[in-house]
């Protein structure tokens, strides 16, 4: 498929669109306005500086790990259209539990590792304007770590994640609405869900 910079998207093309993404017909043709509105020169793709400008974006304290996720998911500098969606469908209830939590472990695991360590915890706790506390790390390594490994794999951060619906909650979109009314995902409240604020 091409750049999709036209104004309007034809049928052909969200049939396709229907068939390779999580999304309606309805959900495609807002989103599409919601692209349009950033691809403010009309190119048909995005850069990571306009990515960076999605208000959600800016006020996320992940937001340079989210950039990181959707370069690994491109390889290359320009997000057109279907990669747009490709990325949003991730927080799709459509999508599978599984998908959301791989990709939030993997934007939490800073070393690359496949491990969240003690330091990493705390410094993930400092990235969300935290204190960082030990205690904090201890916690979640002492009520998830299974063995005593001094870390949690992505088994460990399965059942954490698994423990709270609110956690999956806060990760879905509704993107049956203009994703403009809707928030983003709050990564502040999915580690440390104490500070979790259940909204209707």
């Amino acid at each position: 498929m091409g750049s999709l910079s036209s104004t309007m998207l034809c049928e052909e093309e969200i049939e396709e669109l229907k068939n390779t993404t999580v999304f309606d017909e309805r959900e495609i043709e807002h989103l599409y306005e919601r692209f349009q509105f950033l691809d403010r020169e009309s190119r048909g793709y995005l850069t990571y500086n306009e990515l960076n400008n999605i208000p959600e974006f800016q006020s996320n304290p992940f937001s340079h790990l989210i950039m990181k996720s959707i370069e690994k998911m491109t390889d290359y500098e320009k997000m057109t259209f279907p990669h747009f969606l490709e990325f949003l469908g991730i927080f799709s209830e459509r999508n599978s539990k599984r998908n959301r939590i791989r990709y939030l472990f993997d934007i939490f695991d800073l070393n690359g590792d496949g491990r969240l360590c003690r330091n990493v915890l705390i410094r993930i706790n400092k990235m969300m304007g935290q204190d960082g506390r030990v205690e904090e790390a201890e916690n979640l390594l002492n009520i998830y770590d299974e063995g005593g490994k001094g870390y949690l794999d992505i088994s460990d951060f399965t059942r954490f994640y698994e423990s709270d619906p609110l956690i999956d909650k806060n990760m879905i979109i509704d993107f049956s609405k203009n994703l403009k009314e809707r928030r983003q995902v709050g990564f502040m409240q999915v580690l440390w869900p104490s500070t979790y604020k259940d909204e209707p």
